[in-house]
C-alpha cells in the first residue's frame, strides 16, 4: 500500500533571493545602461576624430594619483566583500580571512611603493593619499586575521569602517585631481567627456559612502546579524559595481590616453 509523504507547504512570501537584493540587481541593470551610454558617447567621439584627444589637450596623467586612487578604491571592494562575509558568519572568515589578508597585503605593498615614488617626485597630496590608504590596509589585515580588538562582530565593523575610509580617500583624491587638472569641462570634447564620466562615477561613490555609513550606524544599533543582512548585501553589490565601472574608466580615460600606449 502506497504511503503518501507529507511535505511542508512552500511559503512563497520568502523567495530564495530577497526582494531587497533583487531590487538592487534591477537598479544596477539601469546603471549599466546609463554608464554604457556614456562609454558609447565617448567611443563615438573617438571614432569621429582623426586624432584623440584633440591636439593641445593636457589630459590628466595616469601616474601617480589616478593609479594610487585605483588601488585604494579596488581594495575597498575587498574589505566590503569580506566584511559582508564576516557578518554572514558571525565574524568567522576561515580561509576567506587568509585570502582577504593576502589581497590587502598586495594592496598595502603597492600603496607604500606608490606613495614613496610620489613623495620622491614632490607630489605631497598624491603621496598622502597613498600613505593613508596603506594605514587603512594594514588595519584591515589585522581585522582579517582576527588580531587585536577584531573579534566576532568587530571583524565586520572593522572591515566596514575600512571600506568607508578607503572610499573617502578615493573621493578626496578625485576632488584634488579635478581642482588641479589643466583642463576643465569646457576645454574641448575630450574634457567634457572626461569630467562627465568621472564626475558621475564620483557621485555614485559619494552615494555609496552615504549608504555604507547608514549601514554602519544601523549595525552599531544591532539591526543586522547573520540571519538579517539584506541591507549590507545590497550595498556590497552596489560597491562592487562602482569598482568595476572605475576599472573601465581608468583604462579608457587615463591609461589609454596618457599611459605607455596612449602616450
Amino acid at each position: 500500500m502506497a504511503v503518501a509523504t507529507a511535505h511542508p507547504p512552500v511559503d512563497s512570501r520568502y523567495p530564495r533571493l530577497h526582494a531587497g537584493v533583487m531590487g538592487m540587481y534591477i537598479f544596477l541593470c539601469s546603471e549599466i545602461m546609463f554608464f554604457g551610454s556614456l562609454f558609447a558617447m565617448y567611443f563615438y567621439m573617438v571614432g569621429s576624430h582623426t586624432g584623440w584627444p584633440p591636439a593641445g589637450t593636457q589630459a590628466v596623467e595616469v601616474w601617480p594619483l589616478p593609479t594610487i586612487n585605483t588601488v585604494v578604491l579596488l581594495s575597498s571592494g575587498v574589505t566590503c566583500h569580506f566584511g559582508l562575509e564576516a557578518l554572514r558568519h558571525d565574524g568567522r572568515l576561515g580561509r576567506g580571512g587568509i585570502v582577504g589578508a593576502g589581497l590587502m597585503g598586495v594592496a598595502l605593498a603597492l600603496m607604500v611603493i606608490f606613495a614613496v615614488l610620489a613623495d620622491a617626485g614632490g607630489l605631497l597630496i598624491d603621496s598622502l593619499i597613498g600613505w593613508a590608504g596603506a594605514v587603512v590596509a594594514f588595519i584591515s589585515i589585522l581585522a582579517f586575521l582576527g588580531r587585536g580588538p577584531f573579534q566576532g562582530r568587530r571583524v565586520f565593523l572593522g572591515l566596514w569602517i575600512c571600506t568607508i575610509l578607503l572610499g573617502l580617500f578615493f573621493e578626496l583624491g578625485q576632488a584634488y585631481e579635478f581642482a588641479t587638472a589643466h583642463i576643465n569641462f569646457t576645454t574641448n570634447q575630450f574634457a567634457s567627456a572626461f569630467f562627465t564620466m568621472t564626475g558621475f562615477h564620483g557621485g555614485h561613490v559619494a552615494g555609496g559612502l552615504v549608504l555604507l555609513t547608514l549601514i554602519l550606524v544601523r549595525s552599531l544599533r544591532g539591526q543586522f546579524s547573520a540571519a538579517h543582512h539584506v541591507g549590507p548585501a545590497a550595498i556590497t553589490l552596489y560597491w562592487h559595481f562602482v569598482d568595476v565601472v572605475w576599472i573601465f574608466l581608468y583604462l579608457v580615460l587615463y591609461f589609454a590616453v596618457t599611459g605607455p600606449v596612449g602616450g
